[in-house]
């Protein structure tokens, strides 16, 4: 099974700061419901309480950590945790394999997957912004192929310019 990734970076491969996303692009938030409603969403357990604690609505949940002592309110519907990633592949692979399986945060769960081999296409978001963050997506875009870029695009708030890029396994 290959996994997709969903993530938000600068030029300088910054997602986070704080325990919170770097931005709050409002059509980002809109691409990423859209893409994931429906499939599995596969996040750490930082990025689980940074989303508030809860499950996102129509998709299953999956919580990676290290935490054997993690855990959350049992009347959530739809949500697991695990321990080790090969528990993750095996669950997508048996029972969601009809589903579209997206890694959707932190950067420690984007580069163990990137790292072994799991990914077959990255939707990332590109801010035109040199902010300082925390937390880091791998550098890795230049070794894969871009097959799709939007045009530039503006949020209105802050005037800040960005791109969405689909990239794929070389």
């Amino acid at each position: 099974m290959k996994f997709k990734i969903i993530a938000c970076i600068n030029e300088k491969n910054a997602l986070g700061l704080n325990g919170d996303l770097l931005y709050h692009i409002g059509n980002d938030l809109k691409n990423f419901k859209r893409l994931t409603i429906g499939g599995v969403v596969i996040m750490g357990r930082k990025t689980f309480e940074s989303i508030g604690s809860k499950p996102l609505s129509d998709r299953v949940n999956i919580i990676l950590t290290n935490d054997k002592d993690y855990s959350i309110d049992a009347d959530m519907d739809n949500v697991f945790i695990f321990h080790n990633i090969d528990e993750v592949i095996d669950m997508c692979d048996t029972l969601y394999n009809d589903k579209e399986c997206y890694v959707i945060g932190g950067a420690s769960l984007y580069k163990t997957f990137l790292d072994d081999d799991l990914v077959d296409m990255m939707y990332i978001t590109e801010v035109n912004d040199d902010m300082e963050g925390d937390t880091y997506f791998p550098d890795v875009l230049s070794a894969w192929r871009l097959k799709y870029q939007s045009m530039t695009q503006r949020q209105r708030l802050d005037e800040t310019t960005y791109k969405f890029s689909i990239y794929v396994k070389p």
